[in-house]
């Protein structure tokens, strides 16, 4: 989500193309790289899925023209791994890289097996399950902790927050797109969302490196034993609040539920054996949290579900679709009981208000 990200940043290049990408960087051959079989894998950036003759499969990622006078650029990304590689805590936690090019903003990642992506692992009915949500409780912990001391070069995209009083304007949803518009204008309209928005943007700290989009789309998931997880996309990555990241992880658990209208109106019986699990191994690899931090997970979880909402929209190209009604649904009714979920979130955090 790229609301009110100021001008375009200055500088970009014309990204070079794949193959060149391979043969300059060293990982292929000008035979090989002929040789490899490209797909386009692109979402808001330019991105490019590269298997080599050998069997090696690379990830290139490259910032468009389109993209970049958006306002958007693959800068926080860039930091995120260039910290990766003086900081092995932090390195266990994303892909590996094999190349990044700050100055023509092109990134070069060894490309996960295809069976431990989201589209692989969403189809098992128990996904995501108790061992693969700890492992994500796990990992956002790790992250924490260890970049709690580093600065960050950006600050972390929660720009949902402030939707609701920003001018009408400079509301925006990656590519403009009509529905994901509409989706904008429904949430700014609805009260009790709103109203969310505005208390919770108010509560956030600051207070480390946070991933800015966790969703299981952006997880490599082993299912071990034990399970593992790496995060990818770090795009919306930068200083942050870490409850934005517990409660986005929360919110995109859920809405696998949501999308088909299978919630109650309740959300306090929405903590369900994984998302339970997630909270436990968070705390576990935290320790002792803020008074206030169950009260700013709650927050979150009710903006991401938002957002979520207005992403949707935009994929189907419909506000009105009906798996975008239930997202702002579930965003609605997170808002208008955030109290309880709060303490439902601070239990399963081990402690309470």
């Amino acid at each position: 989500m790229s609301s009110m990200l100021g001008a375009p940043v200055t500088g970009w290049r014309e990204p070079p193309a794949p193959r060149s990408v391979l043969t300059v960087t060293g990982i292929a051959s000008a035979s090989a790289a002929a040789s490899a079989h490209l797909r386009d894998v692109s979402r808001s950036h330019a991105v490019t899925r590269a298997c080599l003759p050998d069997g090696r499969a690379f990830i290139i990622k490259v910032l468009p023209r389109d993209t970049h006078l958006s306002g958007r650029s693959l800068v926080a990304e860039l930091y995120a791994y260039r910290l990766a590689s003086w900081r092995p805590d932090v390195a266990a936690l994303l892909p590996t890289c094999v190349h990044l090019d700050e100055r023509r903003q092109v990134l070069v990642l060894r490309a996960a097996p295809e069976e431990q992506l989201f589209a692989a692992q969403v189809v098992d009915e128990s996904f995501p399950g108790r061992a693969l949500a700890a492992a994500l409780g796990r990992a956002l912990a790790l992250l924490h902790n260890a970049t709690a001391d580093i600065p960050a070069v950006t600050g972390a995209n929660c720009g949902v927050l402030g939707l609701p009083d920003a001018p009408p304007e400079t509301r925006r949803l990656g590519d403009n797109s009509t529905a994901g518009q509409a989706a904008i204008d429904m949430i700014c309209a609805d009260d009790d969302i709103a109203a969310r928005l505005r208390a919770t943007a108010q509560l956030l700290k600051p207070a480390c490196l946070i991933h800015g989009d966790v969703k299981w789309d952006n997880v490599i998931m082993d299912a071990g034993p034990p399970a593992r997880v790496t995060l990818f996309d770090w795009e919306l990555s930068g200083w942050g609040d870490p409850a934005w990241d517990v409660g986005s992880a929360l919110a995109d658990a859920w809405c696998l539920t949501a999308h088909d209208g299978m919630f109650s109106g309740d959300p306090t019986s929405w903590l369900r054996g994984s998302e339970r699990a997630l909270l436990d191994a968070y705390r576990a690899g935290r320790g002792d949290l803020d008074a206030g931090f169950a009260d700013r997970v709650a927050g979150c979880w009710c903006a991401r579900t938002a957002h979520l909402a207005m992403e949707c929209a935009a994929g189907v190209d419909d506000a009105r679709h009906p798996k975008v009604g239930h997202l702002l649904s579930a965003a609605a009714a997170l808002a208008q009981h955030c109290e309880e979920v709060a303490d439902a979130v601070a239990i399963a955090l081990g402690g309470t208000r």
